[in-house]
């Protein structure tokens, strides 16, 4: 199985959300393990797409693929477990009255600048504020009671409205928030104390954030459709009617990251858990990526021959491993996307694409060769592989690092890729 190492879509430029931080509507709301919306024009390009040819993400994170397939004026539709990043999805895809809007975000500022607001729920739950002797904490107190204030103000709103003051609001609050997610965790800023955020600070985000959803509507109408729903992509793929000529999705990486979690703020700032149990069910319906709370064990474990040398190369290094459940957690991850390619392949239209962009791991001195893998379960599955470009290379986590010989470590590096799959003959 060759590897295109010319791959002509290479770079951040593809392979990130760093370059949509301008972009109409992509700026709504980014989050950094997302890719570029030129990797799905790419995509469309190659696929001759025109409307009313729908596109399809059963991974739809903040929206990228549903959201550039409408401004391309097709038909768009995604899945996301996490129901805030859905609601992201959802309202990039939406519009409204930007004079209406305008108006009711003056209301949420004034509310949030509020010198004397409500109190929030979040006070004292968890680490989402100061607590007895807790040395660190998410945010202010001033923080959380003027977003409480601010949040209970979008009521007022009109129902097309509300959705982009909530979002501009969830924002707002996350600029002041403590700790930032790097893709991986939230990690405290350095300086987290000295930045003293308060009502002012989240005011001014705001303000921000809603001048420019009311500028990009405004600006950049849609000339296609798209519908994102929210769920398990395991069990909701089954239920979808269309067909699709172009899928373009990245699954959760091997990489026992629990991304879940990385949102955590977003999903109790904006009411969509209330407690730790409603999280946790959350968890249990995203992909078995991580080893972070217990899943039901696998039952299936042919996969291909990449991966049964792999799976005998981790089991020899189990008692080595930072979590001797990382064998199971592999074998758990790929039986959920030999479920998920199956189910790809029969709502795909007879001349579908499918573009999966997916890293390789590693754990114990041993890589896994997630992009080859998942190659050979798909062409299983009945789909033809075009080919595996790479995209960039990365860096590998400390715990695999440290293992490698000295000689090995300047040179070791996890590659990113996209595998190409038709379901026609290439």
């Amino acid at each position: 199985m060759e590897l295109n190492r010319t791959f002509p879509y290479q770079g951040a430029t593809y392979s990130t959300t760093q370059t949509a931080d301008t972009l109409p509507r992509h700026r709504w709301y980014l989050i950094k393990e997302g890719f570029s919306s030129k990797l799905v024009e790419a995509a469309i390009d190659g696929a001759s797409l025109r409307s009313p040819d729908m596109v399809f993400d059963p991974f739809s994170g903040c929206g990228t693929v549903a959201l550039t397939a409408a401004q391309h004026g097709l038909s768009a539709a995604g899945i996301e477990v996490n129901p805030f990043l859905a609601f992201v999805s959802q309202t990039k895809l939406a519009t409204c009255n930007t004079q209406k809007l305008l108006a009711s975000s003056e209301k949420v500022l004034a509310a949030v600048l509020k010198p004397r607001p409500a109190k929030s729920p979040l006070e004292g739950y968890s680490t989402f504020s100061q607590s007895g002797e807790r040395s660190k904490w998410l945010f202010n107190s001033e923080v959380l009671r003027a977003f409480e204030t601010g949040w209970h103000a979008t009521a007022t709103a009109g129902p097309r409205q509300r959705r982009f003051l909530r979002l501009a609001l969830v924002k707002a609050a996350m600029d002041s928030c403590n700790a930032t997610a790097d893709g991986k965790c939230l990690r405290y800023r350095k300086n987290w104390k000295e930045c003293a955020f308060d009502r002012f600070s989240v005011g001014e985000s705001f303000e921000r954030y809603a001048s420019n959803i009311a500028e990009d509507i405004d600006e950049v109408r849609l000339s296609g459709s798209g519908i994102v729903y929210s769920g398990d992509a395991r069990s909701l793929i089954t239920s979808m009617r269309r067909r699709f000529r172009l899928c373009v999705t990245s699954p959760p990486y091997l990489n026992s990251f629990d991304y879940s979690d990385v949102y955590r703020p977003e999903l109790f700032l904006a009411n969509f858990v209330k407690n730790t149990a409603e999280l946790r069910r959350i968890r249990l319906r995203t992909i078995r990526s991580h080893v972070q709370v217990r899943w039901e064990p696998p039952t299936k474990s042919d996969f291909g021959e990449i991966y049964t040398r792999t799976a005998k190369d981790l089991r020899e290094v189990q008692a080595n491993l930072w979590d001797s459940h990382i064998p199971l957690m592999v074998q758990a991850y790929f039986e959920d996307m030999s479920l998920i390619l199956r189910n790809l392949y029969r709502l795909a239209a007879k001349d579908a694409q499918l573009w999966l962009v997916v890293s390789t791991s590693a754990y114990g001195g041993v890589e896994i060769p997630v992009d080859m893998i998942l190659a050979e379960v798909a062409v299983r599955s009945g789909w033809y592989l075009k080919e595996i470009g790479i995209v960039r290379h990365m860096r590998h986590s400390g715990h695999h690092w440290m293992r490698l010989p000295d000689k090995e470590r300047a040179e070791a590096k996890l590659r990113e890729a996209v595998v190409v799959l038709t379901r026609i003959p290439v």
